[in-house]
């Protein structure tokens, strides 16, 4: 069967929604992402330029899709227009490689076409996501894809209280208006050692900020030392307008721990955990800004966020952080549940072959997932 992808347009909405709410993530807690009411909110927050493109089914809907956006992002220090290849889903009654290879082929001819041959297009893959994992090897001539690094998304469960341990020489509160100027500064610094971090000033970070909806300069929490100075700062985003997890089963395991949790979650002040076909609320950290060898400051951060938080009807939030980043220490001994990404880089056409990228950690934003 011969198909080609066609670029997506608003009157797909409908249907990028029934396709993406087919295509759950399985494990111990299935987990479905409701993208309602507007698919697209999430792809125009990727880069300065995006496209979807899609695959029309026999009765002319959509069965597949994906995504290419583009941004100026700092590798190896220095701000380099890159592409990300993201939201690469197929029905499961349509999963062949007719398919995905078509939907590829889009976003392969429109990064070509826009950041050359040799241009650098990072795009991820879950663990464990055997079918993504058998493009690595570049099949019937689509670009090759090289993972260079691993992405640990850390759910943090809210449960009994805790504190920032005094004398930790940090405080934190919420950001204003007043601090955007010093975010930005430390963006600028911070960014420069990660890998495709995106390259912000003030201007653009409070644009950034702008147009994502459902944040604002409220939702980051900062962390000064002593002197008033700005150590760190992240966000915690509520993302239930536009983004929702939805429950689609537990296994048999963690069946039992649900109804024994929802028993004792009262007297915890902690959210219970919802039943199949229902909504699970959580926060997701974004613009995740601190030095690699300030573990304590993300730390400061997370304790005082989390502490706040508790017994808001959020189940957990989630943090995302390369595995080799020094920064993981922050979420030791929180009970976390660790989910890995890994990232991977391509080229339009051929594989990359451009310098080393594991010599400093990924930056990625799974709240753009």
């Amino acid at each position: 069967m011969d198909v080609a992808a066609r670029e997506a347009t608003p009157a797909d909405n409908q249907a990028l929604l029934a396709l993406a709410a087919s295509c759950p993530m399985e494990g111990d807690i299935g987990l479905c992402v409701n993208r309602a009411p507007d698919f697209f909110a999430l792809n125009r927050l990727e880069g300065q330029y995006w496209r979807v493109g899609v695959v029309d089914g026999p009765d002319g809907a959509p069965v597949g899709c994906i995504a290419y956006s583009e941004r100026v992002a700092c590798v190896h220090g220095r701000p380099t227009l890159t592409g990300y290849a993201s939201d690469l889903k197929v029905h499961p009654a349509h999963r062949n490689r007719v398919v995905a290879d078509a939907l590829i082929r889009f976003a392969r001819d429109i990064g070509r076409a826009r950041i050359g041959p040799r241009g650098m297009v990072l795009s991820t893959i879950l663990l464990g996501n055997r079918s993504a994992e058998r493009r690595i090897s570049a099949p019937r001539g689509l670009p090759r894809v090289l993972p260079f690094a691993t992405v640990r998304a850390r759910s943090v469960p809210l449960l009994w209280r805790r504190r920032l341990p005094r004398g930790a020489g940090l405080t934190v509160s919420r950001a204003d208006e007043r601090d955007l100027e010093e975010m930005a500064a430390l963006w600028q610094r911070v960014s420069a050692g990660r890998q495709f971090a995106p390259a912000h000033d003030a201007g653009s970070l409070r644009r950034w900020i702008d147009d994502a909806p459902a944040l604002d300069l409220s939702s980051f929490w900062l962390a000064r030392d002593r002197q008033g100075r700005l150590a760190g700062f992240f966000g915690l985003w509520d993302q239930d307008g536009f983004k929702q997890l939805r429950v689609t089963g537990y296994s048999r395991r963690l069946a039992l721990v649900r109804a024994g949790f929802n028993l004792v979650a009262p007297w915890i002040d902690t959210a219970r955990l919802p039943p199949e076909g229902s909504p699970l609320r959580c926060l997701t950290a974004v613009n995740v800004c601190v030095p690699s060898d300030r573990p304590d400051v993300l730390r400061a951060l997370v304790l005082t966020a989390y502490d706040a938080l508790r017994g808001k009807g959020y189940a957990f939030f989630t943090v995302a952080l390369d595995r080799k980043d020094p920064l993981g220490a922050a979420l030791e001994g929180l009970g976390a549940q660790p989910t890995d990404i890994r990232a991977c880089i391509s080229a339009p056409e051929g594989t990359y072959d451009g310098p080393p990228l594991d010599d400093r950690p990924v930056h990625f934003e799974v709240a753009l997932v």
